[in-house]
C-alpha cells in the first residue's frame, strides 16, 4: 500500500494497519464483507489519502491531519463513521435572511455501507463499473483495486472533487477515468456499463443510466425524496427496462446535484386563518418510522418535512411544506388524546398522510424490501409485494 504524500510515522502507519484489519473482521463477521476479494480489496486500500480533513459537524471547524488534531482525525478516519469532507453555504428563509445556513455537499460514507453496497453490486473479474459521485476518491480506489482502474468510470458535478480525486487516486497507483459533469446524464462515451452504482439520491432512475447500461447490468442507488426513501438494486434488460426491489435496510445519501451550487429550500406559504383539525396519528412517526414516511414518499413526492417551533430547547411542531403553497402543522404533545393540526393551500397535506397510516397499517407496515420499482426511459413506478400489484404509484 501507497503511504499518504504527507507520510504517515511508522507508529501511525501500525496503528492504521491494525485498525483497518480490525475493521476488515468486524465487516465480514457482520456481513458487510461477504468475498475474499472484497476483504483483499479493502485492506489493500488506505481510507486517509482520500479524507485529509473532515467536519466533526455544520457547527464545527474542520478537523485537519495535522497539528493537534491529528491522532483525532487518523482516528476517525480508520473508524466505521461517515465523514463530512466538504460545506457550503446556503439561503435560509426568507424570514431568517440575510442570515445564512450551511449544508454539507461531500462526505466519505462509511466503509460498512459501502462495501455492504459494493457486495450487492456483485462485480467480477472484467466487469464495467460506472460510479455516480466520486466525492473524496475512496469508493473509486476501492473498485480499481478490485477491478482495475481501465475498468472504473467515475463521476461527480464538482470539478474540484474530481482533481482533488484524480490526485490522490494517482498517488496510489489508480488511474480510473474520472469526469466532472452531471451524474443524471452518466458518461456515454465509456458505455456500456456492465454495473451502475450511485452514492448520491435520486428521485427516479436517470434515463440515461438505462441507456448505458448492457443488458443484465446492475443499478444500485438511493432512490430518496424529501420525505423517505432508501437504496434499490435493479436488473436491466435488452429493452432498457430495469426491473427489481429495495434492499430490506435503510441508507441515505446526499441528493444529486445539478449545478455545484446549492439549491435554496422551498419557502412556505402561511395564510392567518388556516383549516383547523385534529388527529390520531402521533407527528413524530415522521420522525421515528422510517418505514412509515418511505410508505408516505410516493404518495407525497413533492413534500418537505421537519420539526419546527423551537421553544424553551423543545421542538413542538411537524411541519410540511410543498412548493404549490401547501402546508400543515402538527402538534407533537397532544391534548386530550388527540394533536391539533392546522394546514391550508391547495391541498390538505396532513389529510393524505392519514391515509397513507391506514394504508400502512392495513397492508402490514411492510418493509422496504416489500416494494420494488419498475422503470423504462419514460415511465417509471413503485410498487408494493409485485410489479402487477394495485398498489403502485408512478414517479413524476
Amino acid at each position: 500500500m501507497t503511504s499518504f504524500p504527507t507520510d504517515l510515522t511508522d507508529q501511525e502507519q501500525q496503528a492504521a494497519s491494525q485498525r483497518l484489519a480490525a475493521m476488515a473482521d468486524q465487516f465480514t463477521s457482520d456481513g458487510d464483507i461477504r468475498s475474499p476479494e472484497w476483504r483483499t480489496a479493502f485492506l489493500a486500500t488506505w481510507r486517509h489519502p482520500y479524507v485529509p480533513s473532515y467536519y466533526p459537524s455544520l457547527n464545527e471547524p474542520a478537523v485537519l491531519c495535522l497539528g493537534e488534531k491529528r491522532a483525532a482525525w487518523l482516528e476517525a478516519v480508520y473508524s466505521d463513521q461517515t465523514l463530512i469532507t466538504k460545506v457550503a453555504p446556503i439561503q435560509l428563509s426568507r424570514e431568517l435572511r440575510p442570515a445564512t445556513g450551511w449544508m454539507f455537499t461531500s462526505s466519505s460514507t462509511l466503509p460498512s455501507l459501502m462495501l455492504k453496497m459494493l457486495e450487492t453490486l456483485e462485480v467480477y473479474d472484467g466487469c464495467r463499473v460506472l460510479e455516480i459521485g466520486t466525492g473524496t476518491g475512496y469508493n473509486a480506489a476501492l473498485l480499481s483495486q478490485r477491478l482495475g482502474s481501465e475498468h472504473v468510470t467515475s463521476v461527480d458535478i464538482d470539478p474540484e472533487l474530481i482533481d482533488l480525486a484524480a490526485e490522490r487516486l494517482a498517488a496510489n497507483g489508480h488511474t480510473p477515468t474520472l469526469v466532472t459533469g452531471d451524474g443524471e446524464e452518466g458518461y456515454p462515451r465509456r458505455a456500456p456499463y456492465d454495473r451502475i452504482i450511485a452514492t448520491c439520491g435520486v428521485s427516479r432512475i436517470p434515463a440515461a443510466w438505462l441507456r448505458q447500461a448492457a443488458p443484465g447490468a446492475i443499478i444500485l442507488t438511493d432512490l430518496h425524496g424529501p420525505i423517505g426513501g432508501t437504496l434499490v438494486r435493479l436488473t436491466v434488460d435488452a429493452e432498457n427496462t430495469a426491473s427489481g426491489r429495495f434492499l430490506p435496510y435503510w441508507a441515505g445519501f446526499m441528493n444529486m446535484r445539478h449545478t455545484i451550487e446549492p439549491q435554496d429550500a422551498h419557502n412556505t406559504w402561511y395564510v392567518d386563518d388556516p383549516v383547523t383539525s385534529s388527529t390520531d396519528v402521533d407527528p413524530m412517526i415522521m420522525q421515528y418510522e422510517r418505514t412509515f414516511t418511505f410508505a408516505a414518499q410516493w404518495q407525497l413526492p413533492d413534500v418537505q418535512w421537519g420539526l419546527a417551533t423551537l421553544t424553551e430547547g423543545e421542538w413542538r411542531t411537524v411541519r410540511l411544506s410543498a412548493a404549490d403553497g401547501s402546508w400543515a402543522e402538527v402538534d407533537i404533545e397532544p391534548m386530550h388524546g388527540a394533536h391539533r393540526v392546522r394546514q391550508d393551500g391547495p391541498r390538505r397535506l396532513w389529510d393524505t398522510i392519514e391515509a397513507v397510516h391506514q394504508f400502512w397499517h392495513d397492508n402490514g407496515k411492510p418493509g422496504y424490501d416489500r416494494y420494488g420499482l419498475t422503470a423504462t426511459p419514460t415511465r417509471q413506478h413503485v410498487w408494493l409485494d409485485e410489479p402487477n400489484s394495485p398498489h403502485r404509484w408512478t414517479l413524476s
